[in-house]
This record gives C-alpha cells, structure tokens and sequence, in this order.
C-alpha cells in the first residue's frame, strides 16, 4: 500500500479550491457580457481538466489507502491527518470537501479500533466529531430529509458520550495532557449536536441541562487541579454563548417562559464576561453578535418590549460593514436581518417594516454574490437559507420566485442559466405542442377542453415559463453539493441532491404567487409513466397540472444534454444526438408526444435557436443581473 505523495496532497487541495473560484467567477476585468460567457466557459474546461488530475490523484493514491483493509503506517496516518486538516476548517466550519473528510476520519477511526491506544483514540474521535458537526450543519440545510441530518446528529451524541464516559477521575487522570483538553473541549462541543431539535419538557430539555453541567465543570477543583493551564475563561465563555444561541431564529424550538428567563440570565452572564475583556474576547465574537444575543433574549424573556427590541436589531444592522466576509461579518449581515425578521409580526407590518424587508433581501442577494470564493461559505449558506425559508411576500415589494433565482444566480450562475434556459425551451415546447396537438394540454390549468387550451394560450405559456423558472429553487439548500466537481458523487451526496425536488415544493407552496408552480419542482424529475425517477412516493398522473410537469421534464433534460457549461464540463450533445438518444424512450421516460415534436422542422428549428443564440442571450442577461449585483444591486430583467 503507498503513501500519499506530499506534493500531490498540496496540488489536490489547490485544484480543489481553483474549481471552486471557476465555478462562480469574479466579475473583475469583465466588461462585456459577451466576454463573460466565453469566460464561463473557459473557465469550465479548466474545471474539466482540474477534475480530470484530482479524480487520478483519488483513484490512485487516495482511495486505495482508504478503502484498504490493511493497517495504516505511522506515514499514512499523518498524512491522512494533514489532508484532513487542509480539506476542514473545524474553527470556522468551512470546507473543501466534507464527504471525503468524512471518509478520512472514518478510516482512521477504524484503524484506531485495531489497537489499544486511547490517546490515539481519544484525537480521532476528536477528528471525527468536527467531520460530523460539519456534515450536520450541510444537510440541515435540506429541510425535506431531516433523517439525513439526524444520522449525523446522533453518531455525534455517541462520540461526546464516550468523551464524558473519560470525564470519570480514574480515566480522566490516566490520559496525558492534550487528551484532557480534548476532552474537556468536546464535552463542551457536545451541545452543539442539539442545534434544530425541538425543546423538551420544562427543565428536561438535553442541551440546557447538558451546558448546566459544563458550567459546573468549569468551578470543579478536581478538574482545574489537574489542568491548570487550560483557559478555563474561554471554556465558561463559550457554553455561556451556546446558551445564549439556543434560541436562534426567535426562540424557533420554542421554550417556554421560565426557560427563556433562564437563558436571558445565562445571556446576562455571557455579555458581562465578554466586556471584561474586550480585547480578548473579540477574537470569537463581534461587540453586534453579542449585543444581539443580549437583544434577543431580553425580548424573549419578556424583560424589553417589541419596539424597543426591534429598533435595536435594526441599528445594529444599519453598523454592519456589507464587505466585510469574515464569520463576524456573516452575523452582522445576515444573522441580524434573519433575527429581524423572525421577530416582526408578520400580521401587522408597518411601511417601514416592509421597506427594510425590502433591503434585507436585496443586500442579502449582494452578500451572497461576494461570497462563492471567501471564506466561511458553508456558514454564510445557512443564514442565507435561513431568510429564504422565512421570506415574507408583501404586495408590491420582491416575490419569492425573483429573490430565490436571484440567489441563484450569486451563488451559482450555470444553475441559473441551467433555470432560464429549461424556462425559454419549455416555453417554445408548450407553444408547438399547442399548435400542433391541443389535445395534450387538456387538463392543464383552466383547460378543460381543447377550446380552452387555444383561448388561454398567453396563459399557458406564462404560466410554463414560471413554474420552469422555479423547477430548480429547491437547489439552494444544496449549493455546497453542487459545488461537487472534481469526483463522483459518493451515495450521501446522491441522496441529498433527490432531495431538492420536494425541497423546492415546500418553498413554493408557501406563497400565494409560487404555489401553483409547486408540483412542477416535486415532479421534474419522475419519468412520464411514473415507473422510476424521484421523489419516488409522487405521483404525477394525479397531478392537475402533469402536463406541464412532462414539458418541464424534457425542457430540463434537453438542457442538461446539450450545456457544455456546468454539468460536468462535458461536451454537450447536439440537438440531433438528443433526438437520437430519446425516441426510444418516448412513453416511459418521456411523453409519446415528444417523438413527434422534436420531428417537427418548425419546433426542432426553434429549439435549435434557444439552444445557440437563445442560450448566449441568457448568459448576456446573467452578466447584466450579476454586475449590478456587484456594483449595487438591480433586479433581475428575464423576460420571457
């Protein structure tokens, strides 16, 4: 078995981070929007051959050291070790790529099981719950899976069980000095592993009872005996700060009265031992961030009033530095607007409510464009997703179809070309197909005969060119996934990315203006006769509009064949070769009108036009949407 060669470890890692800057680039020398495209795709063929070099790299070096079943020598521990700690920022929770981290420490773990070594233990439990936090944190993102989270969640539980089990004198004595620490740090971490879970009964709840107990492990002499170096300060301070963010997004677990006094008291504490040192404690958090704890759970506990935690939330805001990119940076411009908006009292907004909703969601959008290639991405990504799933629609202000492309198109622009395109095809399919065989349009909405289908066809093909434009909103929640170019896909990744389908459903339901375009996201994927596809327990023959949910699903395979940018930097297809390639699955995969649509000289040339000029047009109008992102911020202009 061989070693991993040092220089190939560094040329993977930086691989790894120039696909990431590629895939959503900066707008810096580019002036023109036909420069633009042409720099995607240029830039999506050093992708390609980035990805080419790293796949190499893993199939020859990497993946036959871990997936080998011989023990691993003291070299390919460290090395392992090294690769790791490039790949995962634990401090700031950041990542190259996390699922082969994950499989980094899940090998290393299973070599330290061979033999009794505790403390060779004890720092790859260590390694490993940093890998589980992370992955957690990912896939909370995905709302419709929660068990994908919770796997995550529980295996670690498990590890910082077993590191309280050490916390037990006659273990904890045993262990030399940096195992302490470990320990001691992660039984303090172990709370983290209850971020998103409901609360439990008054005084029963885990978490609070568990930061109860690190706190009185901070004052214990037995402890602080035997680790008097530690910085016992910063210890007490950080469980301080996990209680004070037990109640993120306004008290969304939802303790009750007596809890939230207590948590205000332990906030209390928290922002008096940050002022007794500034200095120091700035380090981990921003003067904002705790003042907005202090603001939160004052609120909460009943202790300030609406107007007066409101404004305050707002002034802090109104400090922000909106380039600053760092983690305190992310707080001031996205956690303050999400708390913000947690705490309105969406029944009752006043005009001023509804303009700085209005700039919330138009500086978020800006953040987000600045932040593809800076640190601390994964942690943006959540407070992101966090305004997006609470957006408040208000009549005459930003709908949450044009926030959520737009978001999309500053996080990752193919995927909304990908958007826009699958909205023009789809369109120019539901056109021809009207024209050709109304028939098949019948039962599509206001369409209960062919009569209907020819007097509402402006209707139809708006209606279309929206619900197509929205089918992919549900790939927010897994943009970091996306990101995923240089390897296959490991089976987790596989299932997270079948989860943006029902993803997207749940977004789109919840507004007046989006809701009749749901099923089109749940169903985009699921084959016509409903024999494969995902979500598998959706059944789209039962749908009132499965007619446009089949033109979606060709418009989105169509595009997908044919894009050479973004979809795995491949050559596309012609339009020829994808005829080829679906005639033989017309009625299963595909409807049995698409044989004779893509037959047809008048659509095949239409199609073949969005495909060259129409796609080149989409790419001008994305620059056009991303420069004024990144000189201020402009709404989308994507006519049909």
């Amino acid at each position: 078995m061989t070693n991993i060669n040092d220089h190939n470890n560094a040329d993977f890692i930086r691989r790894l981070e120039g696909i990431r800057r590629l895939s959503s680039p900066s707008l810096e020398g580019i002036d023109d929007a036909n420069l633009y495209s042409e720099q995607l795709r240029e830039n999506f063929i050093r992708i390609g051959k980035l990805s080419t070099e790293n796949r190499d790299f893993l199939d020859s070096e990497l993946f036959p050291i871990l997936f080998s079943q011989q023990p691993l020598s003291d070299a390919q521990t460290d090395e392992l070790i090294a690769l790791s700690e490039s790949l995962l920022s634990a401090t700031n929770v950041e990542n190259l790529d996390l699922p082969i981290v994950s499989l980094i420490s899940d090998r290393l773990l299973r070599d330290t099981a061979e033999h009794d070594d505790t403390a060779a233990a004890v720092r790859r439990l260590d390694m490993r719950m940093d890998t589980c936090y992370a992955l957690m944190l990912m896939v909370s993102r995905v709302r419709a899976c929660p068990q994908i989270a919770d796997r995550f969640r529980q295996e670690g539980l498990a590890i910082g069980r077993r590191f309280l089990d050490l916390l037990a004198p006659e273990h904890f004595e045993a262990l030399d000095a940096e195992c302490r620490e470990i320990v001691l740090t992660d039984v303090r971490y172990m709370a983290v592993f209850y971020e998103g879970v409901p609360s439990g009964a008054p005084g029963e709840d885990p978490e609070l009872r568990h930061l109860d107990m690190v706190l009185a492990l901070a004052d214990d002499p037995f402890y602080r005996r035997l680790m008097p170096d530690y910085d016992w300060r910063y210890f007490r301070y950080r469980a301080l700060n996990y209680y004070a963010k037990t109640t993120d997004c306004g008290n969304e677990r939802g303790f009750d009265a007596a809890t939230l006094s207590v948590i205000c008291d332990k906030t209390e504490e928290f922002g008096v031992l940050w002022q007794s040192d500034p200095a120091y404690f700035s380090r981990y958090d921003g003067e904002k961030q705790v003042r907005m704890l202090l603001v939160r759970n004052r609120y909460l506990a009943g202790r300030i009033g609406y107007d007066e935690c409101h404004d305050a939330l707002i002034a802090l805001y109104e400090q922000r530095d909106p380039h600053q990119y760092d983690l305190n940076g992310i707080y001031d411009n996205l956690q303050l607007p999400l708390e913000a908006i947690c705490q309105l009292n969406r029944e009752h907004l006043s005009p001023d409510d509804i303009r700085r909703l209005d700039v919330f969601y138009r500086e978020m959008v800006r953040y987000a464009f600045h932040m593809p290639n800076s640190g601390s991405f994964s942690s943006m990504l959540e407070y992101c997703l966090g305004i997006i799933e609470r957006f408040i629609e208000v009549p005459g202000g930003l709908t949450f179809e044009e926030v959520a492309l737009q978001c999309l198109a500053a996080l990752h622009p193919p995927t909304y070309v990908h958007s826009m395109m699958v909205a023009k095809l789809a369109t120019c399919m539901c056109g021809h197909l009207i024209d050709r065989d109304p028939e098949q349009l019948v039962g599509a909405p206001g369409c209960c005969c062919v009569a209907d289908v020819l007097k509402n066809r402006e209707a139809l093909l708006d209606y279309t060119f929206h619900a197509a434009r929205c089918h992919d909103v549900g790939k927010l929640s897994i943009i970091d996934t996306i990101f995923v170019y240089g390897r296959n896909l490991f089976d987790t990744e596989f299932e997270i990315i079948r989860t943006h389908p029902r993803t997207g459903w749940q977004m789109l339901k919840r507004y007046p203006s989006t809701r009749d375009y749901r099923d089109i996201a749940l169903g985009h994927h699921r084959w016509y006769d409903n024999s494969r596809g995902y979500p598998d327990d959706f059944d789209t023959s039962r749908s009132p509009v499965k007619p446009i949910i089949d033109i979606v699903l060709c418009a989105d395979c169509l595009d997908a064949a044919t894009d050479s940018v973004g979809r795995s930097y491949r050559r596309g297809k012609s339009l020829e070769d994808f005829i080829a390639e679906v005639l033989p699955e017309c009625g299963t995969h595909y409807p049995p009108w698409l044989a004779g649509l893509l037959n047809d000289a008048d659509a095949a040339r239409d199609l073949g036009a969005l495909m060259e000029e129409g796609r080149r047009e989409t790419y001008r109008s994305t620059y056009i949407l991303l420069n004024h992102m990144n000189r201020a911020y402009a709404g989308p202009d994507a006519d049909r």
